[in-house]
C-alpha cells in the first residue's frame, strides 16, 4: 500500500485512486496478467513489476495528454467507456477510506 500512497502523493492523485482500479479490475491482482493489476490498456500492458504498474499507471493518469487536467469522473470514463464504470470505481474508493 505504500507504494500507492508514494505515488498518488508524486503525481497528485487521490490515493484511493490505483487501489480501487485493482479492485475493480483484477479483483486486487487474483486475474492479473504480467503485473497489470489496473487493467490497463484493456489488460494487455504488462509490467517488470507490481511497483513499475503503480508508477506508470499513476503517471499516465496525472501527466498524459489524455487524461491531464480532466476531473476523475472524465478520467475513469476515459478509463474505460462503460457508462457505469466511474460510479463503480467511486463506489470502491469510497469504501478503502
Amino acid at each position: 500500500m505504500s507504494e500507492y500512497l508514494r505515488a498518488a502523493d508524486r503525481f497528485g492523485l487521490d490515493y484511493r485512486l490505483l487501489p480501487a482500479l485493482s479492485v475493480r479490475e483484477t479483483q486486487c491482482g487474483r486475474t492479473e496478467v504480467r503485473h497489470n493489476r489496473w487493467g490497463y490498456h484493456s489488460g494487455r500492458q504488462g509490467f517488470a513489476s507490481i511497483e513499475a504498474g503503480i508508477e506508470f499507471v499513476a503517471r499516465v493518469l496525472s501527466q498524459s495528454r489524455l487524461y491531464r487536467d480532466k476531473p476523475l469522473h472524465k478520467k475513469l470514463f476515459i478509463y474505460n467507456p462503460r457508462p457505469a464504470y466511474p460510479g463503480e470505481v467511486d463506489a470502491l474508493m469510497h469504501q478503502i477510506e
